[in-house]
């Protein structure tokens, strides 16, 4: 029998880690090869690889290889293409099957990289068994769909394509094929995705499933069950939903109740999170209330625009609601203390500097105060943003840029990860591109943090000043103060940009106090700030006084923007205000602005769950408190 080796790593899964992965994509492929009686007869598999190990550790360990399917995205190709050729100059006669998004539909892979043998296209269940079959009684590969390779004579040959495959496959948590994984690591806390719907209705331009053209399928609910009990009775620390559009169908809602349950029953899963629907608020709503009440998702319901201009979601293929109905939404979520993320994408073609800040300001003014992310366009090999004629027609230039592995150890002697980021286009140049990272460092730091929230809305609402002018303001300020000690922070933030903006990355961001992991450029400000706190306010307060408020006014809001946050080793403040500051905050956080009253009265800001330590505190509130749901005392109130 020959063997077999499946490679699905994760980007931060290195050797002696304490969380991972389970390889779920390569045991899909799996489960569904072995359910041929010729694949069982004439192959014998060996082993996932989903740890980052040495590549040349990984090749020595193999024994005979006959066939290795790698399971590439953006996070792993490079690793897996070090294990392949580690693995051919041992067996140069094993086959090296490629396969995955990351996988161009073309035969570049083919032609730049000898030690890959055969890539797969499209969805690969039914592909890799009809391949297993076809290697084990030596037929023309010719017959294999969705796959190309090299023929005779090394002229390249690419197979018919035929429809995505049906839903029938086993699943392999629930036939056996993860459980050596788990009884050979009790040390690791396993992370698994759960796949409940596949394809998606939308054709988003920027995105790599919308060239698939397939149509929504659904999973047996049988198998949903089973699987969400697999994850609890198997003590699975955090689910990753994989559903395009949850919420989409109504059945969603039980599948919600059943994860609730599990939880409740056995406290596994301890966390998830899901990609919700971008039509079906009602269901989406309903589902992030019931995962809020047991503390389920960290980043609550989906609310993503990608872009706030209609020329810009015209060029990519996307439509949003009117402006009014995502502010009632946002309005409703609050008001139940339900978290709601969203996310822009710098870098589309159409959008402008301009646009861009306009665009997050808006997102400020409809009530997302919270939780944002704003993500550098990936120019996906398989998306529609990718084909020659629009890269030509809208001017993408792009970068192959190393993936920042925020959150790992900085570890230099990894195999670094690469993607294609767009860092200009006919409307935004490669200075305003990196001028607009800066302003989401700004934003994320100074807002959805909270270290300017309060007097950013205070402007907004007593002044009319936009929220993008306001923060726009604060990095030209920095900008022509280089003496202060915030403007070294600034000036290490642009040299980061401008290194990615050329497809560099030198710069990790390390605070020492929290040990030697890698931070985000934003979350690195933050703890910057903590560090000096006082001296930061200090620094700031020459510009927030330049907009002309009241003596009596500036004195409460700073008094009360510097006790609201939490920091390390802090538990309870007592402050003394003339005016309801926080009654006014909490009021905008509801979209319900009206000018700060006067009232006299004593403020205590208590933090329930107080972290002495960096670390701790790095990882519990920048970490996992994610932008701002964590950044603020939780336990207010007046005497």
């Amino acid at each position: 029998m020959k063997n077999v080796y499946f490679v699905q790593v994760d980007s931060s899964a290195m050797p002696g880690a304490r969380s991972a992965y389970l390889p779920y994509t390569a045991g899909l492929l799996a489960a569904s090869a072995w359910k041929s009686e010729t694949v069982k007869t004439h192959f014998l598999f060996k082993e996932f690889i989903f740890l980052r190990e040495d590549p040349h550790t990984v090749a020595a360990r193999m024994k005979d290889p006959a066939v290795i399917g790698f399971c590439c995205y953006c996070w792993n190709t490079e690793y897996n293409k070090a294990v392949a050729a580690a693995v051919k100059e041992r067996y140069p006669g094993c086959v090296t099957v490629f396969g995955g998004h990351n996988v161009p539909d073309s035969f570049s892979f083919l032609e730049a990289f000898p030690y890959i043998d055969i890539l797969c296209h499209g969805e690969g269940e039914q592909t890799i068994r009809t391949l297993l079959e076809t290697i084990a009684l030596d037929g023309d590969l010719r017959e294999v769909p969705n796959i190309s390779f090299r023929g005779e004579n090394g002229a390249f040959v690419r197979t018919a394509s035929t429809p995505p495959c049906t839903l029938d496959f086993p699943s392999p948590y629930l036939n056996g094929w993860f459980d050596e994984i788990l009884a050979a690591h009790p040390e690791i806390a396993f992370n698994a995705i759960l796949e409940t719907s596949r394809g998606c209705p939308h054709r988003c331009a920027y995105c790599d499933w919308g060239l698939l053209k397939s149509k929504v399928r659904l999973f047996p609910m049988e198998r949903v069950k089973a699987e969400i009990e697999w994850f609890s009775r198997n003590r699975i620390a955090f689910v990753w939903g994989a559903d395009a559009n949850f919420g989409l169908f109504n059945r969603d809602l039980e599948i919600a109740d059943l994860l609730v349950r599990a939880k409740e029953q056995t406290g596994y899963p301890e966390r998830m999170r899901m990609n919700y629907a971008k039509n079906n608020d009602e269901n989406v709503f309903a589902i992030a209330k019931k995962f809020k009440d047991c503390n389920f998702d960290r980043f609550g319901a989906t609310l993503s625009f990608q872009s706030m201009s209609p020329e810009v979601l015209k060029n990519i293929g996307r439509s949003n609601a009117d402006l009014a109905f995502y502010k009632n939404l946002l309005t409703k979520y609050n008001k139940e203390n339900i978290k709601v993320y969203s996310e822009l994408i710098v870098g589309l073609p159409g959008e402008t500097y301009e646009s861009f800040i306009r665009g997050v300001g808006t997102l400020f003014e409809i009530g997302q105060h919270l939780l944002f992310q704003i993500y550098v366009c990936i120019l996906l090999p398989n998306a529609f943003l990718a084909q020659p004629e629009i890269v030509e027609k809208y001017g993408l230039r792009t970068v192959r840029a190393e993936m920042i592995r925020a959150h790992a150890p900085n570890n230099p002697a990894d195999i670094p990860e690469y993607v294609d980021i767009i860092v200009e286009n006919n409307t935004m140049s490669r200075e305003n591109w990196i001028r607009a990272m800066l302003f989401y460092y700004f934003t994320a730091t100074l807002h959805a943090h909270g270290f300017l929230r309060v007097f950013a809305i205070y402007l907004y609402a007593e002044k009319g000043i936009p929220y993008e002018a306001f923060y726009d303001g604060a990095m030209t300020y920095l900008e022509t103060h280089p003496a202060f000690a915030f403007s070294s922070v600034y000036a290490a933030l642009y040299a980061h940009s401008e290194e990615q903006s050329r497809g560099l990355n030198t710069i990790h961001f390390v605070f020492s106090p929290c040990g030697d992991i890698v931070w985000d450029d934003n979350e690195y400000f933050s703890l910057r700030i903590l560090e000096s706190f006082d001296l930061f306010y200090e620094e700031i307060s020459p510009y927030l006084r330049s907009f002309g408020m009241e003596e009596a006014v500036f004195n409460d809001l700073m008094l009360y923007q510097k006790s609201i946050l939490r920091r390390p080793g802090e538990t309870e403040r007592r402050i003394r205000l003339r005016h309801d500051v926080h009654g006014f905050v909490q009021d905008a956080y509801i979209n319900d602005l009206h000018p700060v009253r006067e009232k006299e009265h004593t403020l205590t800001l208590r933090d329930t769950e107080p972290i002495s330590d960096w670390k701790t505190f790095g990882k519990q509130v920048i970490w996992y408190g994610r932008m701002g749901w964590a950044s603020y005392k939780d336990d207010v109130f007046a005497l």
